[in-house]
């Protein structure tokens, strides 16, 4: 768990982690920010009379000139643009994929090819404590790079990976790209508390494959389900390990969609990890009700068997498991012989 102590001692210890890495570093910080900035870009969002209403920052992902940026910048814009290091404007024209849960978006850009410049990605996870680098546009809002240390690595049952970064940046620097130092684009920014980020790895971003696209009015006057709504809403709280108020938003969730099946999950992980079992048996079995293949909440039901000391449950839940996902199934087997 990131206590709120360990955070404080890293916000206190940054600025002398950063000077250190900044000299250790200085030869190869302009190379890897000459390297990638050309591919970064910054966005501006517009209501319908042509006000800016938000500004943030995203990448180019294919020679096409496809970009990645945060799926929350564009909401409740009627249009957008993209700005290149030169200043110069290109509409969006479509939203082609997203991932809600993790707030991504890839949109296509009317842009010379000419003008389109790309980055290496690596899938690899970075380490704790590794150095990284966020890179923005040079007319891009926000800082144009700053150094970070990867503060943790978490995996999320039921959503995936997400990367927290300590760091010195604004939200405006969100959608940009986080990069090692080989210059490689490992994940991108998408939330701000504090002095930490929360970056979605690069995997994510691959998973987000090009559909025929809306155009960005038609996309933002699509009705957004209530149940989705919340518990998008209530992930970032989930990733910051405040489960009180996740599970709030878990509950609503439920209440407009009672067959959501993995909001019913997260309800009971939340209360797990706040030591309430009894309480989480009733998420995980509801989850299961409505997905009844639903793997990790046979697994994750199985273990709060077990801090109730009901071993007999959770051998009913390895049973079920072993016709399911043999390598969960030995994993809880193992536990349950311990």
């Amino acid at each position: 768990m990131i206590t709120y102590r360990f955070l404080i001692l890293w916000m206190i210890f940054l600025p002398s982690i950063v000077s250190v890495s900044s000299t250790l570093a200085q030869d190869s910080l302009p190379a890897i920010v000459k390297k990638i900035q050309p591919s970064v870009v910054g966005i501006l969002t517009y209501d319908k009379e042509g006000k800016v209403i938000a500004q943030a920052n995203g990448f180019f992902i294919n020679k096409e000139g496809d970009v990645i940026t945060n799926r929350s910048l564009l909401k409740g814009a009627d249009h957008a643009d993209v700005r290149i290091g030169d200043r110069m404007l290109y509409p969006v024209r479509k939203v082609l994929a997203e991932d809600r849960e993790a707030n991504l978006i890839r949109v296509s850009v009317e842009i010379p090819l000419s003008a389109v410049h790309l980055s290496p990605i690596s899938a690899a996870l970075p380490q704790v404590g590794e150095r990284v680098v966020t890179v923005g546009g040079p007319s891009g809002p926000g800082k144009p790079f700053s150094y970070g240390i990867i503060l943790a690595v978490r995996e999320i049952p039921a959503f995936g990976k997400v990367i927290h970064m300590i760091t010195r940046l604004s939200s405006r620097n969100n959608g940009s790209p986080v990069v090692n130092m080989k210059a490689e684009v490992i994940g991108v920014t998408t939330s701000v508390k504090g002095q930490t980020f929360d970056i979605f790895p690069i995997e994510r971003v691959i998973k987000l494959i090009p559909g025929k696209g809306k155009i960005l009015s038609e996309w933002e006057a699509q009705r957004e389900e209530a149940a989705k709504a919340l518990y998008s809403e209530g992930l970032p709280f989930l990733w910051k390990e405040d489960y009180e108020k996740a599970l709030r938003l878990f509950k609503e969730a439920v209440k407009k969609d009672p067959r959501y099946a993995n909001a019913y999950f997260q309800i009971g992980y939340c209360n797990a990890q706040l030591g309430r079992y009894q309480e989480a048996l009733e998420g995980y079995k509801q989850a299961i009700l409505i997905k009844p293949d639903f793997v990790i909440a046979h697994f994750y039901l199985a273990l709060s068997h077990l801090e109730l000391a009901d071993k007999n449950s959770a051998l009913g839940e390895y049973r079920i498991l072993k016709n399911l996902d043999r390598d969960y199934a030995d994993d809880l087997f193992n536990m349950i012989d311990e």
